[in-house]
């Protein structure tokens, strides 16, 4: 696998370019990069397979990159690396993008290459772009069996665990599984309009129709499914709305 590191940082290059030497043989570093304009060159000079990329640069952002570039030009994998705050992390992992967290760990760029899939590059970068607009993402981007499917916030109702699997319950009554753990998604919680109720169960909070004390507590939703709330998790649900008790 041809690569090719685009960062400002040259001890960061370094470093990336060592780990790389000395446990990923199966990957050859071809040329690095320390700035927008000159990754551009590259790529079309070296053709890679795979381009780490750093976001934050001066002059233009990594996430900028793709705008020289069309959608049939895109034909590379990208890992994006970031040293960014934790609003940003989400952003990456809502959108299904692959990334990894400075400084780098080698666990976590072997995890990042084994995800490596050249499908959807542009549809991931699209999502990602958004997702680093405003204050939160837009939408959620998920990784099924078929491709990506972007989700609106507003359209979940819940998700429910099963397993190494999550059921996402929407507002038309549609199913949609993906084959991630629902601890993967308790990060929705910091958008402020999830909870997770439940080791079962993380709603969202805007599509409660009630909140009862009957069978030791539970919330109903807006498509009437009943859900039960762990005890642990009461105080903290019923806090969220002006400390009414059950």
């Amino acid at each position: 696998m041809k690569a090719l590191i685009v960062d400002d940082e040259k001890n960061a290059r370094l470093a990336l370019r060592g780990i790389l030497d000395e446990n990923f043989s199966s990957i050859e570093v071809l040329a690095e990069a320390n700035d927008i304009p000159s990754a551009i060159k590259m790529i079309h000079k070296h053709h890679p397979d795979l381009v780490f990329l750093d976001i934050s640069m001066p002059g233009y952002s990594g996430l900028e990159l793709f705008k020289f570039f069309d959608e049939d030009e895109i034909n590379f994998s990208v890992i994006f690396v970031t040293a960014h705050s934790e609003y940003a992390i989400n952003a990456f992992e809502l959108s299904a993008a692959d990334y990894i967290l400075k400084p780098i760990q080698i666990a976590a760029l072997e995890r990042a290459i084994q995800k490596l899939n050249t499908n959807n590059q542009t549809e991931k970068i699209k999502a990602l772009q958004d997702n680093f607009e405003g204050e939160y993402p837009r939408k959620l981007v998920l990784q099924t069996g078929d491709g990506l499917t972007f989700l609106k916030f507003e359209d979940i109702i819940y998700l429910k665990a099963d397993g190494s699997y999550t059921h996402f319950m929407l507002h038309n009554k549609t199913k949609i599984t993906v084959s991630k753990k629902i601890a993967d998604y308790e990060k929705l919680e910091a958008m402020g309009n999830f909870m997770r109720i439940h080791r079962s169960h993380i709603i969202n909070l805007n599509k409660i129709s009630k909140i009862t004390k009957n069978d030791g507590g539970f919330v109903v939703m807006d498509n009437q499914d009943e859900l039960s709330i762990s005890s642990n998790k009461k105080i903290e649900l019923l806090q969220k709305f002006d400390n009414q008790k059950l």
